[in-house]
């Protein structure tokens, strides 16, 4: 049986077992791993739920085997958010506003996910984010160049803290008013921000990275 997605029940994947070798069973974020995964199933009349299908495909066991269930999540949830966001794409001009929210909040999910699990190699989907942040803060008028430290989190969708944490670690440049360290209000680029989102720092970027990122600074 084919598995269907259905952009209401979408979580982040947390937990996955291989079965008969052949098969992954997998369970979103909020499920008990020791039962059977279900999904809401369309039949013509209303939704009724049935077991969720397992995936067959072969580099997705092959991950489980090689490297591990930790791995086998992240190929998973990589697969979920690219789904998301191609969907998005394909309809955010035909989408209902209630269909368009939805879809906005399970992207804004699966980016919470991957930015505290982000790794090496995480570039092209942290792309995909950032051009979808981008277009829904622009919707209504362009992003501001500069953020205070609140301001700055609600672009990234992080927390203060995190910002915080970033700018202390040296990934994150930050600019203050004046001297006085306990009470200067703290600004932050754009730029430095979109830096952060796509490679994880704001510092030290080689020029292939600066090149990719004045494509988001137009």
């Amino acid at each position: 049986m084919k598995y269907n997605f259905d952009i209401e029940d979408l979580l982040p994947v947390e937990a996955v077992q291989l079965v008969l070798d052949r098969s992954i069973m997998f369970w979103y974020g909020g499920e008990d791993p020791n039962q059977l995964p279900i999904q809401r199933k369309d039949v013509g009349y209303g939704m009724e739920e049935a077991d969720r299908p397992l995936l067959r495909d072969a580099r997705t066991i092959r991950i489980f085997q090689e490297d591990g269930s930790d791995a086998c999540i992240r190929h998973i949830n990589i697969r979920i958010a690219r789904y998301i966001l191609d969907e998005f794409e394909d309809g955010r001009e035909t989408f209902p506003n209630r269909i368009s929210k939805l879809y906005e909040k399970k992207i804004d999910i699966f980016y919470q996910w991957f930015w505290e699990r982000r790794q090496k190699g995480d570039e092209k989907l942290f792309a995909r984010f950032l051009t979808h942040l981008r277009a829904e803060q622009a919707k209504d008028n362009e992003p501001a160049t500069w953020h205070t430290l609140k301001e700055a989190a609600v672009y990234a969708r992080t927390g203060v803290t995190k910002l915080r944490e970033l700018i202390d670690e040296g990934k994150l440049r930050s600019y203050r008013l004046d001297d006085a360290k306990s009470k200067s209000t703290i600004l932050i680029h754009r730029k430095d921000l979109d830096a952060v989102i796509l490679f994880d720092r704001s510092s030290g970027l080689n020029k292939r990275e600066q090149d990719r990122l004045k494509t988001y600074s137009k």
